[in-house]
């Protein structure tokens, strides 16, 4: 009886341990996110409360010009993914040289965000890196298209499509859903992306997300999320979770 009853607590405890060792597991898998932000004003709270969200997320707020550092030495290998809020123009060139490396041989995951499209309009990479150019001013897409300055409006409720009800990143959505958004018009997109969702809004471009690969890394666009409007629906909630788990390869 001695012996069945070690047997019976070692087996107990064996099982305690699995536990524990699937609990720490769940917590491994949460997708550590840096979100970098900065250089236009936006709706903090409610943006925020998009990631505070979402259960499977750990995330942190790095603002420029500060952020950029990140892409410096070895700190960015503490986050999965980094999210990209910010409109920024001012990067070095190690800091060029450590985004690129992070994303071509690291494989960290890169979800940029609305008016992160305009970023960087005099490096060339970025536009390659994230598959779209935004003109802040007249200018030439990459294969030769000449392009005035891209347009923008408030609050406009528009239907979304979803393009492709196959990938992970639009998992959960339905066909089509509704939002009231800010819309950008007249920008270019690479021919080469994946397209998600398009919209047929006479004041929106088409495509509004893609999906693509820029060497090791997953990226993905969202040109939705302006305000609290988008950040309060459900479906671009879904729609960004969707998006961290793809690109962290989760």
């Amino acid at each position: 009886m001695r012996w069945l009853g070690i047997v019976g607590v070692a087996t107990i405890l064996a099982g305690l341990t699995v536990l524990v060792g699937e609990e720490e597991q769940k917590v491994e898998q949460k997708v550590r996110a840096a979100i970098i932000t900065g250089g236009h004003d936006f709706e903090r709270e409610s943006f925020f409360a998009v990631f505070r969200s979402l259960s499977d997320v750990v995330f942190e707020e790095f603002r420029q010009p500060e952020a950029n550092r990140l892409w410096e030495g070895d700190r960015i290998n503490d986050w999965d993914v980094v999210v990209l809020y910010d409109l920024w123009q001012e990067i070095t060139d190690a800091q060029k040289e450590g985004f690129i490396r992070a994303l071509k041989e690291r494989g960290k995951g890169l979800v940029a965000l609305h008016h992160s499209i305009a970023n960087y309009q005099n490096w060339s990479e970025y536009t390659k890196i994230i598959g779209a150019r935004y003109f802040l001013a007249p200018g030439k897409a990459p294969d030769g298209t000449e392009y005035g300055r891209s347009q923008w409006q408030h609050d406009v409720r528009m239907t979304v499509t979803v393009a492709d009800r196959d990938h992970p990143v639009t998992k959960g959505l339905p066909p089509t859903f509704e939002i009231v958004d800010e819309t950008y018009k007249g920008f270019w997109v690479s021919p080469e992306v994946h397209i998600l969702l398009t919209t047929d809004h006479a004041l929106s471009e088409k495509n509004l997300a893609w999906a693509k690969e820029y060497g090791k890394a997953r990226v993905v666009y969202i040109q939705l999320g302006h305000g609290p409007t988008a950040f309060e629906n459900g479906h671009y909630r879904t729609l960004v979770r969707n998006a961290l788990r793809w690109v962290a390869r989760r």
